[in-house]
C-alpha cells in the first residue's frame, strides 16, 4: 500500500496543533497548569518556546523550601518572551523565596495583575510602587511601605488587602493617589483611622477587629460592606465617628452591615440616623432582635430607606440590651415603617427560631404591599412556627413563601 503523501512544506511529524498561529497555541496553553505548559517545549523545536509568550502566570501550588520550586519560578521569568499580564502565586512561606528579584522582573513586563496569598508575613520591595500599568492588586500578609518617590497607580481600579501592615498615613497616600480606584476590600488589616479619598470609587468593603475611624470622601460610592469582630476599651467615641462615616453614604445603593456595627452606634449613643438613603435598593444586616439598640438602629435605617427592593436580615435571638416589652416595640414600627417598594425578603435564623425571632416576618409581611417572595432560612421544621407563619396577615397577596433547611438549600 502506498504510504500517503503530505502536502508540500509540511513535515510528516508535524500535525494540526503544531501548524496553529502561534497566538492560538499560546491561547491553549493558557488553560493547562503552568508546569505541564512549559513540558511542552520538549515535543518539537517549533513548541521550544511556545510557552514562553503565554501573559497569565498561575504558580497555584503551596511551594515548599525545596530549591526546585525557586528555579522554576526563576526559568519560567527569565525565559518569557513579551508581556506578563497576571501573576498569581500561593506559597506556605515567602519569606525563603527571592520576591524582590520577581517583582523586579514583573515591573518590566507591563504587569496588569497580581495576586499573591501566603501564609506567612512578607515584605513588599519597593519597586512594586513604580507599577504603572497595575489595573488589579490582591495582596495577604504582606508588609507595605511606600517609598518616598511614590507617585501613585495611576491605572489601578482594584485593591484587596488581606491581613496587611500599613500604616494609616501611607494607606490614605495609596488610595488617594489611585485616581482610577473603583473597589476596594480591606480585611483585617493593621489601620486603626481608615481615611479614603477616592472620587471614583464604587465599593468598599472593611471587615476588621478595630477601626477606630472611618472616613469616607467617596461621593461615587454605591456598595458598602462593613463589619467588625472586636472593641478596644478606650474611650474614643466609635458611635459619632461611624455615624459621620454613615452621613457620607447619601448616594448607596447596596449596604451590608455584618457584626459589630451596631456595637459601634452604641458607643457614640446615637443610634438615629440623620440622613434618608433614597438610593438604597439592597440592604443586608445582622440583627440582634431582643436588642434595644439594634432595634432601634434598625427601624431608622428601614424609615430613611423609602426605596428599598432587597432586604436580607440575619437574625440572632439573644441581644446585648434585651427589651422586656420586645413585642410592643416592634408592633409599633408595624405602622410607622411602610415598604413600598420591596420585593424580595430573606430571613436567615442563627440558633433557635424564638417568638421575638418572628417579629421581623410579621413586620415585612404586614408592612410589604409589592413583596413577592420571602426566604425563611434554618427554621428547623418546627410546627408551631408554621401555624403561626400562617397566622399573619399579609399586605401582599402575591408573595411566595419559600422555607429552607440552610443557605445552600435555596440555590439548589
Amino acid at each position: 500500500m502506498d504510504s500517503k503523501k503530505h502536502p508540500k512544506g509540511v513535515e510528516a511529524h508535524d500535525d494540526r496543533i503544531t501548524n496553529l498561529p502561534d497566538d492560538l497555541k499560546s491561547n491553549i496553553l493558557e488553560r493547562l497548569p503552568l508546569e505541564e505548559a512549559v513540558r511542552t517545549s520538549f515535543l518539537s523545536r517549533k513548541w521550544r518556546y511556545t510557552w514562553a509568550s503565554i501573559p497569565n502566570l498561575a504558580f497555584d501550588v503551596y511551594f515548599v523550601k525545596a530549591p526546585e520550586s525557586t528555579k522554576f519560578i526563576d526559568t519560567v521569568l527569565l525565559l518569557h518572551q513579551g508581556p506578563i499580564r497576571k501573576f498569581y502565586l500561593s506559597s506556605k512561606d515567602l519569606t525563603v523565596v527571592p520576591i524582590e528579584r520577581w517583582i523586579l522582573v514583573l515591573s518590566r513586563h507591563g504587569l496588569e495583575e497580581i495576586n499573591i496569598r501566603c501564609y506567612s508575613m512578607w515584605r513588599m520591595p519597593s519597586c512594586f510602587f513604580t507599577i504603572q500599568s497595575l489595573k488589579k492588586v490582591y495582596l495577604n500578609d504582606c508588609i507595605l511601605k511606600l517609598p518616598h518617590t511614590f507617585c501613585g497607580l495611576k491605572l489601578l481600579q482594584f485593591l484587596s488587602l488581606d491581613s496587611c501592615t500599613i500604616s494609616d498615613d501611607d494607606f490614605e497616600k495609596l488610595v488617594s493617589s489611585c485616581p482610577l480606584l473603583e473597589n476596594l476590600y480591606l480585611l483585617f488589616t493593621s489601620l486603626r483611622a481608615v481615611k479614603i479619598n477616592s472620587p471614583n470609587l464604587k465599593l468598599v468593603k472593611i471587615d476588621g477587629f478595630d477601626q477606630k475611624y472611618i472616613h469616607l470622601i467617596t461621593p461615587g460610592l454605591i456598595e458598602a460592606s462593613l463589619s467588625f469582630l472586636e472593641l478596644s476599651n478606650d474611650k474614643i467615641d466609635y458611635g459619632n465617628c461611624l455615624i459621620d462615616m454613615f452621613c457620607s453614604l447619601s448616594k448607596i445603593e447596596r449596604l451590608h452591615l455584618g457584626c459589630g456595627v451596631i456595637l459601634y452606634l452604641k458607643r457614640g449613643n446615637n443610634l438615629k440616623l440623620p440622613l434618608k438613603f433614597d438610593h438604597l435598593k439592597e440592604l443586608y444586616m445582622q440583627l440582634y432582635v431582643e436588642d434595644r439598640n439594634e432595634a432601634t438602629f434598625a427601624f431608622s435605617l428601614l424609615q430613611n430607606a423609602p426605596n428599598l427592593q432587597y432586604l436580607r436580615l440575619a437574625i440572632c435571638p439573644i441581644g446585648f440590651d434585651a427589651l422586656v416589652s420586645i413585642g410592643t416595640f416592634w408592633d409599633l414600627a408595624m405602622y410607622k415603617i411602610v415598604f413600598e417598594h420591596l420585593k424580595f425578603a430573606s430571613i436567615m435564623y442563627r440558633g433557635s427560631v424564638t417568638e421575638s425571632g418572628l417579629l421581623p416576618v410579621r413586620l415585612l409581611l404586614f408592612a410589604a404591599p409589592l413583596l413577592e417572595k420571602m426566604h425563611i432560612i434554618n427554621y428547623r421544621k418546627d410546627f408551631e412556627f408554621l401555624k403561626k407563619l400562617v397566622s399573619f396577615k399579609r399586605a401582599s397577596k402575591e408573595a411566595e413563601i419559600l422555607l429552607f433547611d440552610s443557605v445552600e438549600d435555596q440555590y439548589v
